[in-house]
């Protein structure tokens, strides 16, 4: 009988979605109580015909669905969501890589039927590039993050479950949200049902981060543009960033102080290269959710945001 349903939205996958179905095929949760279901978001690369011929070689269920209507990660979790059999559905990305444990520790946490959602920790897979790095030092995707914002506490899609009963009490993603969608799904069921949150740091997958600098820009942007959504939607506070001005003058104080200092010390083997460029950095993510923060203000929220339910 199946019990959970695990659902990864893809899109443009073809050459890397088999390290996330090897790491479901060493899953150790019973085979016959879990499926997983890879919902092909508008590919324009083969990537359904390659899950669907993999699957083939897996001691596991694996389906392929399409949701090519809407290009968003949420439009593809609800149609995974509608194609679920479980009445616990987890959620992770197509760059995370679960634990063995995984799926069998989030299962486990929904011991009383008052807990509604649970989230699991989302740690850093080993990564040679200094974006990785840095990334993996700056903790992003960190669920304790997410775990302390100031209006409600939530859980970012890269590992989290929910019963199905809270889709069903407080409607599905938001399909034309690009950005946001975690919080304001975790959120809803928070203010319109008793069900509570649990975080279970037994389960865990590992996140491939960004590899390069437009990476690092289009991940920060949609953060700026996910404050900016989740202020229009809820009236929460988008943490400033600075004027222009000081990103010059901070650019300047690190090229003419901070480097040279780094570098000696680098020359020497007492810093490494994320000493020496992590303040620039820094800057330059602050910089990219500055821009994904006026380019939000500017455009507004999506149209057709209304909430489906669940039947």
């Amino acid at each position: 009988m199946i019990l959970l349903s695990v659902i990864v939205p893809a899109y443009n996958n073809e050459n890397d979605i088999s390290i996330i179905l090897d790491a479901f095929s060493k899953q150790t949760l019973d085979v016959d109580q879990v499926e997983y279901i890879i919902v092909n978001n508008n590919s324009k690369d083969n990537t359904k015909g390659f899950v669907n011929e993999y699957a083939k070689k897996l001691p596991i269920s694996v389906r392929c669905v399409d949701e090519n209507n809407i290009q968003s990660s949420y439009a593809a979790r609800n149609a995974g969501i509608r194609a679920a059999s479980g009445n616990i559905l987890l959620f992770t990305d197509s760059d995370c890589v679960p634990e063995p444990e995984w799926a069998a520790r989030m299962l486990e946490a929904f011991d009383k039927p008052d807990i509604g959602i649970v989230g699991g920790a989302i740690l850093a897979s080993h990564g040679d590039s200094l974006v990785e790095r840095f990334s993996s030092e700056a903790n992003v995707l960190s669920q304790e993050h997410s775990l302390k914002n100031p209006y409600l506490p939530f859980f970012q899609t890269a590992n989290v479950a929910y019963r199905r009963e809270a889709f069903q009490k407080a409607g599905l993603f938001r399909s034309r949200l690009k950005t946001g969608g975690d919080a304001d799904m975790c959120w809803r069921v928070q203010k319109s049902t008793d069900f509570e949150l649990r975080y279970c740091d037994e389960a865990r997958v590992l996140h491939r981060h960004r590899t390069t600098l437009a990476g690092l820009n289009e991940q920060f942007s949609r953060y700026g543009r996910s404050a900016v959504y989740l202020n229009r939607l809820y009236g929460t506070e988008i943490q400033p960033e600075p004027r222009t001005q000081y990103f010059i003058r901070k650019g300047v104080s690190w090229a003419f102080l901070h480097l040279p200092i780094t570098l000696a010390k680098r020359l020497v083997g007492q810093a490494t290269n994320i000493d020496l460029f992590r303040e620039p950095l820094r800057l330059y993510i602050r910089w990219c959710r500055k821009t994904g923060i006026s380019s939000a203000e500017t455009a507004g929220l999506p149209k057709e945001l209304d909430i489906e339910y669940l039947g």
